[in-house]
């Protein structure tokens, strides 16, 4: 009895130690300031009147909590605000765009400038390599 609990205990442990540790989420602040690292001329592209939506977060599965256009490079992107990681990589799977932690950034793949960009400055990977 003694040796088949240390043997369970052991199987325990070995299994939860194998587990990935999920790394916070990044705050606006936070991503914000990564993207102006990459990025100095940044713009967030602001709605004409407070009814005005620039990013529908029910257009994605799952719905963001909220989207952001912005110009990187002179290039558009979408930045999308998810409470959880899991939905972001969902989301971004289902978009074949890129996650960085609970944030995810459309209309990225195929310009080779905001993949660099999103890579190399917010830590973004292609959901795709990530399942």
């Amino acid at each position: 009895m003694k040796y088949l609990s240390i043997i369970l205990f052991l199987l325990l442990t070995l299994s939860c130690s194998d587990e990935e540790e999920q790394k916070p989420n990044y705050t606006n602040g936070e991503f914000l300031k990564m993207a102006r690292l990459g990025d100095p001329n940044l713009k967030v592209i602001i709605p004409s009147s407070i009814s005005e939506t620039l990013v529908q977060c029910s257009d994605y599965t799952p719905p963001c909590r909220y989207g952001l256009k912005v110009i990187v490079k002179n290039v558009q992107l979408k930045a999308l605000f998810f409470d959880d990681q899991k939905d972001a990589l969902e989301a971004a799977l289902r978009r074949k765009g890129y996650v960085a932690r609970n944030w995810v950034l459309d209309d990225v793949s195929g310009e080779p400038i905001l993949e660099r960009y999103v890579e190399k400055y917010l830590g973004a990977k292609k959901a795709s390599d990530l399942k």
